[in-house]
């Protein structure tokens, strides 16, 4: 019997986030046995408790009352980096502490269960060799990112220490239907939809264009934390990425592009980074190696959903 065979019962964390629920749904619709936790209880398909990674007690009564567990999908995270520039203890508290909260429980609870750790890109810092392999230097630059990487180290630990069976994943950037519009790709979107129904006036506010970054659909990353999951080498990280690196222009071309309206583009001040990295592209040829894995999605593919799915939140709210 494969190890895809084998019945398989996981519990998300961060299962009401923006990957958390597109995560649920695909694990499901693939037959896994599925629960997701979150602060709130989620809403998705398969049980949902609510569950808070900073509460060590919570943690464990969640955990003691899940069953026999297979995997658990670490995504519970404070994600966005100004959020994390202004209050660095709450990251570092949700983010660092509560991953090692989260393991504590499974090494109590489910010892046998493999942890898949959804770490980060941004952990690399600023890139020093393009692409970006795993072997590239961990330098992260920012609060959201510092955290991430401690994480990210913490979980290497009890892998080497023989403590649980972890696997971790450094996802690029990644967008599709759904994404919250703090992120630049759905920001862009949402502004698009809001022109075409005549909402907003005919300018797209936009920051720097010039900068290169690694997109992926977010279907496709989902489809590699499970081959991770299923086929990952223990104790071993993998990027998540495309390949390419766009820039963010192309992405306000193609929107143009796509839209039905006439549209100009202005620049907004307040969306300029007072430090930003001109390019950053990964590889994920370690994750090809492993699983076969590879980017079945384009770069257009990523703005045409996000762009109808903001148009439909355009015409649900019109009525």
């Amino acid at each position: 019997m494969t190890t895809d065979e084998v019945s398989k019962r996981a519990l998300v964390t961060g299962a009401d986030g923006f990957v958390g629920r597109k995560l649920c749904a695909y694990l499901a619709g693939r037959g896994w046995d599925v629960l997701g936790c979150d602060l709130r209880k989620p809403s998705g398909p398969g049980p949902g408790v609510t569950c808070d990674v900073t509460d060590p007690e919570g943690l464990s009564r969640l955990m003691d009352g899940c069953g026999p567990l297979t995997h658990v999908f670490h995504l519970a995270a404070l994600s966005f980096v100004p959020d994390a520039i202004r209050n660095p203890s709450r990251t570092f508290e949700v983010n660092l502490q509560g991953t090692i909260y989260l393991t504590q429980a499974l090494r109590k609870h489910a010892p046998n269960a493999r942890l898949i750790y959804i770490g980060s890109a941004a952990a690399y810092g600023q890139p020093r060799s393009l692409p970006m392999t795993e072997t590239h230097p961990i330098n992260p630059k920012n609060p959201y990112a510092i955290s991430k990487a401690a994480a990210d180290h913490y979980c290497g630990f009890l892998h080497e220490a023989g403590a649980l069976d972890v696997v971790r994943v450094r996802p690029f950037n990644h967008a599709g239907a759904g994404q919250p519009d703090v992120f630049v790709l759905s920001s862009f979107a949402r502004q698009v939809a809001g022109i075409e129904s005549g909402r907003l006036p005919p300018v797209l506010k936009v920051g720097n264009l010039d900068a290169r970054r690694d997109f992926s659909h977010v279907a496709d990353v989902i489809r590699a934390y499970e081959q991770i999951a299923l086929h990952g080498e223990p104790g071993e990280a993998y990027n998540i990425c495309s390949g390419q690196a766009p820039r963010i222009q192309d992405a306000v071309d193609k929107l143009l592009e796509l839209s039905h309206v006439a549209i100009r583009v202005e620049p907004d001040p307040s969306r300029l980074r007072t430090v930003d990295v001109s390019e950053v592209r990964g590889s994920h040829e370690k994750l090809k190696a492993r699983t076969g894995w590879q980017p079945g999605l384009s770069f257009e593919r990523v703005l045409l959903d996000l762009l109808n799915h903001w148009r439909l939140q355009e015409r649900e709210a019109a009525g």
